[in-house]
């Protein structure tokens, strides 16, 4: 079953509810860091999220609902969605 959120009234992004982040999420997480050039810190405040709640995935729990629509249009802004999704997956952001 699909589900859209609507973002900036705009776009959408088409979310799967279930969604079950891999289980080497922490491991993406770093590499999504890397990628970006960013402190622990900074990562945190460009998803818009609390360090803590950063903190929280690093060791494991699973980002969702807001937070977890913002970490993937964070890595769609940079380029990396594919770090987060893997290989054979992708997510789509379109105009409505």
């Amino acid at each position: 079953m699909n589900n859209t959120d609507h973002i900036d009234g705009r776009r959408r992004l088409e979310l799967l509810q279930g969604a079950v982040m891999p289980e080497d999420f922490p491991q993406r997480l770093e590499r999504l860091k890397e990628a970006s050039g960013l402190s622990w810190r900074g990562l945190a405040r460009s998803i818009g999220i609390d360090y803590k709640l950063m903190r929280r995935w690093r060791k494991g729990a699973a980002p969702s609902g807001g937070s977890m629509l913002s970490l993937f249009l964070f890595a769609n802004r940079i380029g990396c969605l594919h770090i987060l999704l893997g290989e054979g997956l992708q997510m789509t952001l379109f105009r409505s």
